[in-house]
């Protein structure tokens, strides 16, 4: 088994043995406070490889994101509905994500990610927002992973994501998957090894609905993971430039998404 993939395995057994059982705004759920999962790319890309996902609803949803664009139809053109919950009728989800990397408050925090780097990569100030209280209420879903810091060494850089709320079945592998993306492209328009991928969730749940699909998931056999033919620059981030090999994954393991 990868080491991505025990990790999170660990972390989905101990939710279902030990987590906190109780309602939540949308259902019944367990949950645990302060969970971290991380995974080092440099022994694969971590997509999950004990059930089927689409990585490329990831990387089409990674341009959305980076893009700042904040209406579900350019995702919709492409195949990517998971938004269309949160959507009002015109798909439009209010100053998610994207809106707020691209100006919060007036400032594109996208446009800044190269510079800082580039002018000072060790720097413990390369953290990038989207949590803005002035505008969370107008948001259809306010942001789950809500910033994320770039940790530069002498050789590597490193990406921390800190979430308010992770949805452990369904989201980790997709949230993960997405900042390895961000990391790998950073790191490719800049010619830097990339490090770790290192989530840290406040509130970390599993949906009661979830529990035996998550059980199935974790007690089966892993497989190595994936890895990368070809990667997006940052700066002109497109979807259709990835390119992953040696994706092999079991079954897909169906459970509802919870709005």
């Amino acid at each position: 088994m990868n080491n991505f993939e025990k990790e999170y395995s660990k972390l989905i057994k101990k939710v279902c043995r030990s987590g906190e059982r109780l309602n939540s705004r949308n259902s019944k759920v367990r949950k645990i406070t302060g969970a971290q999962i991380r995974a080092d790319l440099s022994e694969g890309l971590p997509i999950v490889t004990g059930k089927k996902i689409f990585p490329k609803s990831c990387f089409i949803e990674t341009q959305w994101l980076l893009e700042g664009r904040t209406n579900v139809k350019w995702l919709n053109e492409r195949g990517v509905k998971i938004w269309d919950k949160w959507a009002n009728k015109n798909g439009d989800l209010g100053p998610v994500y994207g809106k707020q990397l691209v100006n919060f408050n007036g400032v594109n925090q996208i446009n800044n990610l190269i510079k800082d780097i580039k002018q000072d990569k060790l720097s413990r100030r390369n953290l990038y927002l989207m949590w803005n209280p002035s505008d969370t209420k107008k948001m259809g879903l306010p942001p789950c992973h809500y910033s994320f810091q770039l940790i530069g060494y002498n050789e590597r850089l490193d990406i921390v994501v800190t979430m308010r709320s992770l949805d452990l079945f369904i989201g980790l592998p997709y949230d993960i998957l997405m900042y390895s993306i961000i990391l790998l492209s950073i790191c490719n328009e800049l010619k830097i090894t990339p490090g770790e991928v290192v989530i840290n969730a406040a509130d970390c749940h599993l949906y009661e609905s979830h529990v035996s699909k998550a059980s199935i998931y974790a007690n089966r056999t892993k497989k190595q993971l994936p890895t990368v033919k070809k990667m997006a620059t940052f700066s002109l981030f497109n979807y259709e430039e990835i390119e992953v090999e040696n994706y092999s994954p079991n079954s897909r393991l169906e459970v509802e998404v919870y709005k």
